[in-house]
């Protein structure tokens, strides 16, 4: 999962929203959830997490967790 955040972080524009249903990205915080148990629902603003995007690219490059 660490990696797809990095990458949505990396390749979205930061005018994208990313909406995630199952499952939550682990580090990321929503802008907005809706529903609950498995029909839970969770949007992402890109602008909101691309700016940890630097700092989690450089712990993937160095093989840190966050």
């Amino acid at each position: 999962m660490d990696q797809l955040e990095l990458k949505l972080a990396s390749e979205l524009p930061s005018t994208a929203k990313v909406v995630a249903c199952r499952f939550p990205f682990p580090t990321w915080v929503p802008e907005h959830t809706d529903g609950e148990g498995i029909d839970t629902v969770w949007v992402y603003d890109v602008k909101d997490i691309s700016g940890r995007k630097k700092i989690s690219m450089e712990k993937c490059h160095t093989g840190e967790k966050y």
